[in-house]
């Protein structure tokens, strides 16, 4: 049978595109339908906003002036009318400027100023929730690209690697009060119906394989690549006169391989070190991963432990310091005696076409055996210091002291001339007879290979040696999958229209069976039964009535989504089918199921990994003055809030641990960067904390911290601005425009940001606000801008004695005064209800799939008089009203 995967794509532009645009704009006008709810007064408006206008702005801005045609006067408080949001966020950044009132006006009491101001950005908020919260009902909503990869994924059984390069690849996703289910913010666009129609057509190849791909091998033999020109000696400098000898060896070339018992030297840990092989051209896979796949990789080595007992494995980096690259340790099987071959199948991705896929190897042997001979490494550091120094003379255009410095290189010359070596001794601790060895004699790599045959995908569609390649074919797999795909009962005549088109087809345009199967799996994967989470009103119902009941199979759904972001399971299905899934202690159990099932991990990196911000964590680059921090700092402290979040999760602990706790979850890492001992390996676990390690919750992790930094100094007032928004669900009204940020030191200065901000914040428009937020920022000046706990300022060349000493006192909102830190998060536990309220709000939002609001007053209250612990909160929120019904 022939594929025709052009053909098949012809098709399913013609078939499916139609009804995708139908559905399109039909979710579209369900978004524009939650534009009509408006927006009532606030009484405020009445004692703080009009007095203030009335003294300093109907002046100029009434029916008598209307200075630049702007009528403050017939200003309304509808802020979902015309352009009234448009025309109150003009007034703010005037007062938040100083442009308005002019400089001969009499100056507003910054107080009052402020309470303008803070009106109209909770107003401009609330006005934007109500824009998207369709009063308080639940709008039809197509799939995010998480749930749809994963829906995939698990529809199909999928390999996980396809699943993530779908995450990668489709057209991002709109967010709406920080998250990026919200019915309101998933808008279709040209992009996004073409990047949902492509996909299509490679989902249906990879679910409906012909056969498996057609493999190559490449060879790489150790012997054949060692770099000719490594010899006892080398040219070391092109002044010197003579070579300089190596000194101890480190490896050995053998007639069919390399043996080796060290690295390149002078790193003194050889734990913490993976060992180079010797110089020479590594193995090189462009031509050979042309696509991504699996492909086996044989390793023909042997090795020997020696006396550090540890066993030998090789690492294989792959295309080191692309977005492609993959680490793999294969442990050796073979002795230096009798080699053996040490096999594993690694994924690997093909990125561009010409794109250069390195393989680099390396292994654990002890990386010091040979250390840098001082007595060179003195004269050679004289010889670069007088290069430089000339090199910066002759810059300067100092004919004399070019002469001068020329005189000094040459005595540096003749003292280099005159010694004879060697470049590397012996490691003074270190015996090569004892250390461990590795023969390596080749590198065989081959692929692209099937994880499985028949793939996974076939079993789920039912597809074997005994399938009909026609009609009834057809029908049978369609017959079979639809139900799960569209997550709930389907009608004949839904199985019909596949099969019809599908066997229409290859009538028509005579394609083979696995085409027109293809095909109409394009067709369903581009169709409203899939692609949206369907809750339709029936026919009958009265719209007056309101909401009503969701089914078995809608709330099936509305968890799946929640928990996995993903389709039901078999086990969720089947309780639907017997209408047993809207009985409480039946939903109470699957909730515990499904948090305890491995797929709740989604729940993790989707809610808490954008209500934290996670996928920002690494975006701020740190400056090189921050030494400690390093790759695998930024890829640890990504994972620990998600690892935190599900040490909360599982335990069922509560959520003001989310504020202080007294327990982490990180790696060995991360707990070297806080300074705790007894921490061991790149697996993450939870470890106790004692009061000076200065750590618990959220607000002491690296990755925070550092994103809410500039790479070169801390910004308290971002920090303040996060903890008052994502913590407390309180953000601070607009900025001025242009506000920027706290400026650096100026030459000669050695100001702390503390008293930066305090010059900052001494103009009377940007003083009332700051004094509401700095204090939430400032608490946290005793992590520097990696997180590193610090007592004195750094960062921007600033240390030593003379640097200032941190000051994080301050008061919440509430007046609650504290001194450190340590003060801080206990004013925050002491205030923790109103966390508790702000995280509940948080997770109903994330839930509902729309904004939380008035309407969900009732709602919030009743979730709050459950225990604060995080499984029994997102039991509470999935037996409230708003989940339980449409």
């Amino acid at each position: 049978m022939q594929d025709d995967s052009n053909k098949s794509k012809n098709t399913i532009s013609r078939y499916a595109m139609k009804d995708f645009v139908r559905w399109a704009f039909c979710a579209l006008g369900c978004a524009l339908c939650s534009q009509m709810y408006v927006l009532a007064a606030s009484p405020d408006f009445e004692r703080d906003v009009l007095p203030f206008l009335k003294r300093h702005c109907y002046t100029c801005h009434d029916a008598k002036q209307a200075k630049a045609g702007f009528r403050i006067d017939q200003l309304g408080t509808d802020f979902l009318s015309g352009t009234t949001a448009d025309d109150w966020h003009e007034v703010i950044n005037q007062i938040n400027s100083g442009e308005m009132p002019p400089e001969d006006e009499a100056r507003p009491d910054a107080k009052a100023a402020f309470a303008v101001v803070e009106w109209v950005g909770a107003k401009l908020k609330e006005a934007e929730k109500l824009a998207r919260m369709s009063g308080g009902r639940i709008l039809m909503r197509r799939l995010n690209r998480q749930e749809y990869a994963n829906t995939l994924g698990d529809l199909f059984q999928l390999d996980p690697h396809f699943v993530e390069k779908l995450k990668r690849e489709l057209p991002a996703d709109g967010k709406a009060e920080g998250f990026d289910r919200i019915g309101s913010a998933l808008f279709f666009d040209q992009t996004q119906m073409l990047g949902y129609l492509d996909w299509a057509d490679q989902i249906a190849h990879e679910a409906v394989q012909s056969a498996p791909p057609q493999t190559e091998t490449y060879v790489y033999e150790a012997e054949k690549h060692l770099n000719r020109n490594e010899s006892p000696t080398v040219e070391v400098a092109q002044a010197i006169d003579h070579k300089i000898p190596l000194g101890p060896t480190f490896y050995a070339k053998q007639a069919t391989g390399i043996e080796m018992w060290a690295g390149h030297g002078g790193k003194p840990d050889e734990d913490k070190t993976w060992a180079m092989v010797p110089h020479g051209p590594r193995p090189d896979l462009t031509k050979l991963v042309k696509r991504d796949g699996y492909y086996r990789v044989r390793v023909h080595a042997g090795a020997s432990p020696g006396a550090r007992g540890t066993p030998v494995v090789m690492r294989l980096t792959y295309a080191t310091g692309t977005p492609l690259e993959s680490v793999h340790d294969i442990p050796i099987q073979g002795t230096l005696e009798k080699p053996g071959v040490a096999e594993s199948l690694l994924f690997l991705r093909a990125g561009q076409p010409d794109q250069q896929k390195g393989l680099m190897p390396t292994w654990n042997g002890i990386n010091n055996l040979r250390i840098n001979n001082p007595e060179w490494n003195a004269l050679h550091l004289r010889w670069l210091q007088s290069q430089g120094k000339i090199s910066k003379a002759v810059a300067a255009r100092d004919d004399a002291e070019v002469t001068r410095l020329k005189a000094e290189r040459e005595q540096v010359l003749k003292d280099l001339n005159a010694f004879t070596g060697p470049r590397w001794i012996p490691h003074p601790t270190q015996d090569p007879a004892t250390a461990p060895r590795l023969f390596l004699d080749k590198i065989e790599v081959e692929g692209p290979l099937p994880k499985e045959w028949p793939p996974a995908s076939h079993v789920v569609l039912g597809l074997d040696e005994k399938t009909p390649q026609d009609e009834n074919g057809l029908r049978l797999v369609f017959a079979r999958l639809l139900p799960r795909a569209y997550r709930r009962p389907v009608e004949s005549k839904e199985v019909d229209k596949l099969v019809s088109l599908a066997a229409g087809a290859m009538q028509r345009e005579k394609l083979s069976f696995p085409d027109a199967l293809r095909l109409g799996l394009q067709t369903m994967l581009c169709s409203p039964g899939f692609v949206f989470i369907q809750e339709p009103q029936p026919r009958a119902a009265d719209p007056a009535k309101g909401t009503r009941p969701l089914n078995d199979f809608e709330l099936a759904s509305r968890l799946s989504y929640f928990l996995w972001s993903s389709l039901p399971d078999e086990e969720l299905l089947a309780l639907a089918a017997k209408g047993a899934l809207r009985q409480p202690a039946m939903q109470r159990a699957q909730v515990t199921r499904m948090l305890a099932d491995a797929k709740s991990r989604r729940f993790v990196e989707n809610f808490a990994g954008q209500w934290l911000d996670v996928e920002q964590f690494g975006s701020v680059e740190p400056a090189k003055e921050y030494k400690d921090y390093d790759n695998a700092l930024k890829l640890a402290s990504r994972e620990e809030p998600r690892a935190f979040f599900q040490q909360v999760l599982t335990e069922n602990l509560p959520v003001a641990n989310f504020l202080d706790s007294e327990f982490l979850v990180i790696n060995e890492r991360l707990a070297r960067h806080y300074g705790i001992e007894g921490v061991s390996g790149e697996a993450f676990q939870k470890v106790a904390l004692t009061p000076e390690h200065h750590r618990g919750g959220v607000l002491g992790m690296a990755g925070l911290l550092t994103l809410l930094a500039d790479g070169t100094r801390t910004l308290p007032v971002r920090r303040g601005a996060w903890v008052l928004e994502k913590l407390l669900n309180d953000p601070s009204p607009p900025p001025p425009p242009n506000a920027g940020d706290i400026q650096p030191n100026t030459a000669g200065k050695n100001l702390s940001v503390r008293e930066r901000l305090q010059l900052h914040r001494s103009e009377p428009n940007c003083a009332s606000c700051h004094a509401k937020l700095d204090s939430y920022g400032l608490a946290l000046e005793n992590y520097d801008a990696v997180g590193a706990w610090r007592e004195r300022q750094n960062g921007e060349g600033i240390q030593g004695p003379r640097a200032p000493v941190i000051d994080a006192s301050g008061a919440l909102k509430s007046g609650r005064a504290f001194q450190d830190l340590s003060g801080y998060k206990a004013a925050l536990m002491a205030e923790q209800d109103k966390f508790n309220r702000a995280f509940t709000e948080k997770l109903l939002t994330y839930a509902l799939g729309r904004p939380v609001g008035y309407v969900d007053h009732a709602t919030i209250e009743t979730i709050l008089k459950s225990e604060p612990r995080l499984q029994s909160l997102v039991q509470a929120v999935v037996a409230s009203e708003p989940f339980q019904t449409k």
